[in-house]
């Protein structure tokens, strides 16, 4: 047993050429898929439209959108450095809006096809013998599509109808109005002559424009490269250029409402201040004219050098004070919620200064997130909430400075009035001429600031430039890029292979099959004695004297290696049994016997299969008595149930005799241990044909008279589960001297490279079946023909 063993070990593992050998038989179809798969990828590269990427490249410049800090307007209002975020410029870029405005400007909605035989390719409309004229549609919102055949240089047919229509003749067809101008009429008769035109609505054109847009920055600059992939180069060049040139307009309109803003803010206060100022001029005409007083500073000459510079302080808090006051009144105003607020009308407050440009700040970016993001974006909403905020804070500071600036007031008021006191003896008048002549230079003096800031707002708004500039205008970066013939090949060719690798892989997974030695040393360590080949001819009985055929050859290596098994005894009793019926139990059974008696040694089979017998069938003995009568009548001598085989000289046969009603009982018979101590006395072998284990438990009740088992797996029919049972009848030792015959192997892959070197016999190899033929090492087994029913159920 040991032995087995040891000459079994080395061959646990298939070896390179058995792997190619069981696969082999699938290389046809490997070949037949790959051949397939690079068809289908020609096919694909014959029959598509190569794919180009056009390319523009545009510079998104970092500076103050009215020009250098230092210049002497650079600073209109504190304006914000537009200090450019990279990524949400490329946002905007892929946004619905702006591709909205490049389909409306180039007029995309006009789609235009050639129809070939096998391709429909994209026509740019210049490159169109005629021009489709829209007068009216009814249902903007749905798409249409026209199938257009040109019959003559004249006429046309639309639709697949057969009706003629002319060029530039007015058309209604569906929910549209239209009419085809013909521009080249020599065109118009040349191959091809089928057009598709279709038209379809802005909006949806525009998410499918925003959506192929691919748009990346450089790293380390602020260049952002467009790039769009089409069809056609012609008007993938339009499509990239007019994108550039929108975003470019996008940019400097945005520039353009931050000027406006200030400058409606200016004019608006310039109104009220005229206003203000005329009446304060008209009242201090008329008090002059009333008082006739018309040179009063000779007579208070003296007595205002002290007033002087009180009166200077005064003048310059007041009209802070009016300043602060505008600006709580417009930021109170709900119409200006949404616009920015000046911030350097000549406020000397630090912390409202700040306050002011980190509100105009967020006034911008608000409008920049409501270009790409909906109102209700969490986004806007926080920055919503950060104005509000914020504006909050700016009236409470505004508020707070009023106070300051009235408590400045009031001191220098004071103080005037501590002067005022000096001039007592000055007539009430001047004095009312003083008061008119203040509230008039305040005026003056807050009138003329602001026409200074209109001035110097509408000289930068006029010199407003982009920030973006367009460095590269498009163009095709290359060959095509879709479909990439290398790429495709490769492709099918994995696809080639791994489909059928993966059908394989699955037919092996899911087979749950023995379908090699393999499968059974990985689960059990039972020895195996042997493998039997696929027999193809019609006798059971397939060792004769002097047949050398390949099977005879592999039972008569099993003959050999059951030395290593059986006992030292020199009359063995072997069981035979498998897991279940058809394993080809009582062939082997059969042949073991022949084999056995061809060594000169007297055999008996005993056929004790009793419940579905065949060995009198394989053999082709008819029916008759045997064992079972043997057991159950008592006058019944042992040499009456036993039959000598034709044929094979030293075999003989113990038929199973009639059916019993009770299978198992019967072989509890204590008869049946003088049967074998009889058979024991007039045979030098007992081979015992018994029923599969995994059924009953006859073989499990007869191995207490055997001294070895022979336990059969057939070649891609026992499962694989089944041979855990082996191995616990192994491991138990339920059955004397266990081992494993593999039968019916065939040649046709599964694992066995059947007659190419395999080592049977355990260190026999036997090399290639045609050589060793052509060699007359063995004899012919004859062709092989499509497995029979050798084995029957058993």
């Amino acid at each position: 047993m040991e032995e087995i063993q040891r000459m079994q070990s080395p061959d646990s593992g298939m070896s390179p050429r058995e792997i190619i050998q069981k696969y082999l038989r699938f290389l046809p179809w490997v070949i037949i898929s790959v051949a397939l798969a690079l068809t289908l990828a020609w096919v694909k590269l014959r029959y598509s439209a190569p794919i180009y990427n056009v390319a523009g490249k545009i510079l998104v410049k970092d500076k103050n959108p009215y020009g250098n800090r230092g210049e002497k307007f650079s600073n209109i209002f504190a304006l914000p450095d537009d200090n450019s975020n990279l990524n949400n410029e490329i946002e905007i870029i892929k946004s619905r809006s702006m591709a909205a405005r490049t389909v409306h400007s180039l007029g995309l909605q006009k789609q235009y096809y050639i129809k070939g035989k096998i391709l429909t390719s994209v026509v740019h409309p210049s490159d169109m013998p005629f021009k489709w004229i829209i007068n009216n549609i009814y249902d903007s919102t749905n798409g249409i599509s026209l199938f257009v055949k040109v019959v003559s240089n004249s006429q046309f047919q639309l639709n697949g109808a057969l009706q003629n229509y002319n060029f530039n003749q007015p058309i209604k067809a569906g929910n549209i109005d239209f009419q085809l101008e013909a521009l080249y009429p020599d065109m118009l008769r040349a191959e091809p002559n089928e057009y598709i035109i279709n038209w379809i609505p802005e909006e949806s054109l525009a998410v499918g424009l925003s959506g192929s847009i691919n748009a990346a920055k450089l790293e380390g600059t602020s260049v952002i490269t467009i790039v769009y992939p089409t069809d056609n180069i012609k008007l993938g060049l339009n499509i990239v250029n007019q994108y550039m040139k929108e975003y470019l307009q996008s940019n400097f309109e945005d520039k353009k409402i931050i000027a406006l803003s200030t400058l409606d803010f200016i004019d608006n206060q310039l109104d009220t201040l005229k206003h203000e100022l005329g009446g304060v001029e008209r009242n201090l005409q008329n008090f002059r004219e009333k008082n006739q007083m018309f040179a009063p500073d000779q007579q208070t000459q003296l007595f205002f050098g002290d007033l002087t510079e009180s009166r200077k302080q005064i003048t310059l808090a007041e009209r802070n004070e009016k300043i602060v006051a505008y600006l709580s009144k417009y930021m109170n105003n709900p119409q200006n919620s949404d616009k920015l607020v000046p911030s350097n009308l000549g406020i000397e407050e630090p912390t409202l200064l700040s306050q002011l440009q980190e509100f105009n700040q967020l006034q911008l970016k608000k409008e920049t997130l409501l270009k790409t993001t909906q109102p209700g974006n969490p986004l806007v909403q926080n920055t919503v909430t950060s104005i509000e905020r914020l504006r909050q804070d700016i009236l409470e500071n505004l508020k707070n400075v009023q106070n300051a600036q009235q408590l400045s007031t009031g001191d220098l008021s004071s103080r005037n009035r501590q002067a005022d006191a000096d001039i007592r003896s000055i007539p009430g008048k001047q004095k009312q001429l003083q008061e008119v002549t203040r509230q008039q230079a305040i005026l003056q003096e807050l009138y003329s600031f602001l026409l200074q800031k209109k001035l110097e707002t509408a000289i930068a708004s006029a010199s407003t430039t982009s920030d973006i500039t367009i460095l590269e205008p498009a163009m095709a970066t290359g060959g095509p890029v879709s479909p990439n013939p290398k790429g495709l090949y490769i492709i099918s060719l994995f696809i080639g292979l791994g489909l059928p690798a993966s059908i394989i892989f699955l037919l092996e997974y899911l087979n749950d099959k023995v379908k090699s030695k393999n499968d059974i040393s990985r689960v059990t360590a039972t020895p195996i004695l042997g493998e039997v080949g696929h027999a193809a001819e019609n006798n059971t009985l397939i060792v004769r004297q002097n047949n050398r055929s390949y099977i005879a050859e592999q039972f008569r290596i099993v003959r050999s290696n059951l030395q290593y098994v059986l006992p030292k005894d020199e009359k063995p009793v072997i069981l035979v049994t498998s897991s279940f019926s058809g394993e080809g139990k009582s062939f082997i059974s059969t042949n073991l016997g022949a084999v056995m008696a061809l060594s000169g040694k007297r055999t008996i089979i005993l056929e004790m299969d009793i419940r579905k017998p065949k060995i009198l069938k394989g053999l082709g003995m008819n029916e008759r008595k045997g064992i079972t009568n043997f057991l159950v009548t008592s006058n019944m001598e042992l040499s009456d149930i036993i039959y000598p085989v034709p044929e094979v000289e030293n075999l003989f046969v113990a038929p199973c005799g009639p059916v019993p009603p009770n299978p198992a009982e019967i072989l509890l018979d204590e008869k049946l241990a003088t049967m074998f101590a009889g058979l024991k006395k007039q045979f030098d072998v007992i081979i015992i044909d018994s029923a599969p284990v995994g059924l009953v438990s006859d073989a499990i009740t007869l191995g207490k008279h055997a001294n070895a088992c022979v336990y059969i797996v057939r070649h891609n029919y026992t499962l694989k589960k089944q041979v855990r049972l082996i191995d616990d009848l192994y491991q138990e030792k339920k059955l004397p001297h266990l081992s494993i015959v593999i039968n019916d192997i065939s040649s046709k892959g599964g694992g066995y490279g059947y007659g190419y070197g395999y080592g049977y016999g355990y260190g026999y190899g036997y090399g290639n079946a045609k050589t060793n033929a052509s060699n007359s090492y063995f004899e012919n087994d004859g062709p092989r023909k499509k497995r029979r029913k050798l084995f029957g159920k058993n």
